[in-house]
């Protein structure tokens, strides 16, 4: 009898243990089930995406047809993974960040201006060529299936082809005055779509130093001279609103020789003479060619240039090409193109 009674008492408390386990699991089960959604709905609300793009400049005059282009902003679904970036400085500013995902660019053949560390990188199968910065291949960029495409001031007259293609077109060139505070745009526009906000804050700040350095230098001399080489021609560049290299001036600091040169992009005609005229300290010399610097001493120093002040003085300072024409506003190439001036006044 006590035995029975003992085994009763046993099996009654092992349901017992096995309703409370059965509680407690239940009770684990619907705490998990109460907790996913709420994880679900943060991941939702810390999300970037969808994420609506505005161009950094709002519209730009087509010169050749006499019509304004508007740039429409962009809604983009999700992060980027196929992307065509048709401006160098902008492919380069992509890289730095470490932004992965490129499947085309204006190669030109392998060409292209392109510098070097992209040209080995992006100039390679499985990256298509999609034509030259002036010269669009529409069928390869469809090809490519973009799901962004971005462009500067040589590629906007194809803007609207472009976006028959997607819908996703940005243009890149900002409008800011300020030709750092510019480059910053495009480094701080590509963080954002692309979540490099730190490494932006590095490369950005490492920029800054480089800059404060040339101002540093600069101000030791009395003027300077921007002219560009261009197939044994010679143009000239002041600090005006329209100059193309201003921002040697009004961003990095040098007094300019002259501020009587005819405003343009591209620079004036200028002659070997009228750099005699200005006779700046600083002489510096812009390789629209690409050539080595060899072979463009040879006409930039001649007899006339030999009376400047700045070939006296050691003070003509020869310019890559390809960072300073082909590729500005990359937060790379700015770097480079500064260091190119540090190394060189020394």
């Amino acid at each position: 009898m006590k035995k029975w009674k003992l085994l009763t008492a046993l099996a009654a408390l092992t349901l017992m243990l096995g309703a409370c386990n059965s509680d407690d699991e239940s009770s684990a089960g619907e705490s998990t089930d109460k907790e996913t959604p709420v994880a679900e709905n943060e991941v939702a609300e810390t999300s970037a995406f969808p994420m609506t793009v505005s161009s950094l400049t709002a519209s730009r005059e087509d010169e050749e047809k006499g019509t304004t282009i508007t740039f429409e902003d962009v809604t983009l679904e999700k992060m980027p993974e196929r992307i065509i970036t048709l401006d160098y400085g902008f492919l380069d500013t992509l890289d730095a960040l470490g932004v992965e995902g490129i499947v085309g660019i204006a190669a030109g053949g392998g060409k292209g201006n392109i510098p070097p560390h992209l040209k080995e990188k992006y100039v390679v199968d499985g990256v298509a060529d999609v034509g030259t910065l002036k010269q669009i291949d529409f069928e390869a960029v469809a090809a490519a299936e973009p799901d962004v495409i971005f462009i500067s001031g040589r590629q906007s007259p194809f803007y609207e082809e472009l976006k028959e293609i997607t819908p996703n077109v940005v243009f890149i060139g900002s409008d800011n005055q300020n030709y750092i505070d510019a480059v910053n745009e495009t480094v701080d526009l590509a963080a954002q779509i692309f979540d490099k906000e730190t490494e932006a804050k590095e490369l950005k700040a490492a920029l800054q130093e480089k800059v404060d350095a040339v101002k540093e230098k600069a101000a030791g001399y009395e003027n300077a001279l921007v002219a560009m080489y261009n197939d044994k021609k010679i143009s000239g560049f002041d600090n005006g609103a329209d100059s193309r290299f201003a921002y040697v001036y009004n961003d990095f600091g040098f007094k300019p020789a002259t501020t009587d040169i005819e405003a343009s992009s591209h620079g004036s005609d200028f002659s070997y003479e009228s750099i005699l005229s200005v006779d700046p300290e600083v002489l510096l010399i812009i390789d629209r060619t690409a050539s080595d610097v060899e072979t463009i001493k040879a006409d930039i120093e001649n007899d006339i240039i030999k009376q400047t002040r700045a070939y006296k003085e050691g003070k003509i300072v020869y310019l890559d090409g390809v960072n300073w024409y082909f590729s500005s506003n990359g937060v790379t190439t700015e770097t480079e193109k500064l260091d190119e001036i540090l190394n060189e006044l020394k």
